[in-house]
């Protein structure tokens, strides 16, 4: 009698997690589709002038991306991670909302970040890691003193709240 508790429950917790991940790729596509709009591609060629570098994928390293998220999602769910490769960093910031990490390149699971982005830096795995971000504190590659990347920064964090309710998010996210 207990086998058949325990298995209902490994059904219930099956499915849960499986609607969580369907709801996550929902959010995902719908994150993505954001980032891909004019506007926002408008934003990115802005920050891309004040980032290390001109090209879209400094924006999806950038801590202004970040930033917004922590103001679309609120300062207590967000925890900005940079990215460090080879020795040197942060080369990229990702915002860990519950057990996702949300990235420029959408939303992305514990097992796929590290990979995923030890490839778009190439930087070799075993010399790459995570370590908690103080955004507040800016760097050569990740500047936010500026006018340009606060009001970057206003601007996505209102574009992602008028497209994607904030509590459905973090609903998906914290699941």
């Amino acid at each position: 009698m207990s086998a058949t508790v325990d298995q209902t429950g490994s059904e219930q917790t099956a499915t849960a997690v499986k609607s969580a991940s369907q709801a996550c790729a929902s959010l995902d596509r719908e994150i993505l589709s954001v980032l891909s709009s004019e506007e926002v591609a408008g934003i990115g060629r802005e920050v891309a002038q004040i980032a290390d570098g001109n090209g879209w994928h400094e924006f999806k390293s950038s801590v202004v991306l970040v930033r917004a998220i922590v103001s679309w999602l609120g300062e207590p769910a967000v925890q900005p991670l940079g990215f460090h490769g080879n020795g040197i960093g942060p080369l990229e910031v990702v915002a860990k909302v519950g057990k996702y990490y949300i990235t420029g390149f959408g939303i992305e699971t514990d097992d796929d970040l590290t990979v995923n982005t030890c490839q778009r830096h190439r930087a070799r795995f075993s010399q790459s890691h995570f370590e908690p971000m103080n955004l507040g504190v800016t760097n050569a590659r990740f500047t936010m003193d500026g006018a340009v990347a606060k009001r970057a920064t206003a601007r996505l964090a209102a574009i992602l709240t008028e497209e994607i309710d904030p509590d459905i998010a973090l609903a998906v996210l914290e699941a």
